[in-house]
């Protein structure tokens, strides 16, 4: 029911959003009118932003398990972030070597969004983000997202996965919970730890590895 709540209040919130955006190109409108209607858009987006959260949260998690190539997923995440990561002069590198894995494309591609967007706001302007993967057993992986940002203190390493947890102002809570809920939808294990000697790592553990013929996997 909230869910659905939730979906039929982004509707007029459209046209919310619609009519300050035609305020805001009138051409006689005064620059303080331009001002606050461009308020209104900014927390508009902002509030179907959170919407948007809470509804992806919600859903179901049906996993459709296919073979996906991790290298290919994570390059389709940094180029949805380039604008973030260039904005911030963040270096991300990926390791070569990362395995085609047994998954949901679309739901590991939301959960590598929602760790590399988290990695993106927590660490400084140019700052570094890396992701890697090891063996972990004869077909299985872990994969690692390490930071160089603040990182997480030892109290909150639990909290952080729980919705509505959060410790920014702008933030919603949900991101690392709906990252949880695709773990663990999956049989996978998140968890996060220190990045000595500063920073953050989030390691996915007991993916399902493909071997592949010519591979180190």
């Amino acid at each position: 029911a909230a869910a659905g709540l939730a979906h039929e209040t982004k509707n007029p919130l459209n046209i919310i959003r619609g009519l300050a955006q035609m305020i805001h190109k009138q051409p006689d409108a005064s620059e303080e009118i331009r001002q606050r209607s461009r308020g209104i858009v900014d927390e508009a987006d902002r509030v179907a932003g959170q919407l948007n959260e809470f509804i992806n949260f919600s859903r179901p998690r049906e996993v459709r398990r296919t073979s996906v190539p991790l290298n290919s997923a994570v390059a389709e995440v940094v180029r949805a972030l380039a604008h973030d990561l260039e904005d911030k002069t963040i270096k991300l590198t990926t390791a070569d070597n990362l395995p085609v894995i047994e998954a949901d494309e679309q739901l590991l591609r939301q959960a590598l969004f929602n760790l590399l967007l988290n990695a993106t706001q927590a660490v400084e302007r140019g700052g570094e983000i890396h992701v890697s993967a090891s063996r972990s057993g004869v077909t299985e992986a872990t994969l690692e997202i390490r930071d160089n940002g603040p990182g997480v203190p030892p109290e909150n390493r639990q909290d952080i996965f729980k919705p509505y947890f959060t410790t920014t102002q702008k933030g919603t809570g949900l991101g690392l919970a709906v990252v949880h809920q695709i773990v663990l939808a999956h049989g996978w294990e998140i968890a996060c730890a220190a990045n000595e000697p500063h920073g953050a790592v989030f390691r996915i553990s007991h993916l399902k590895t493909l071997v592949q013929i010519g591979t180190t996997w």
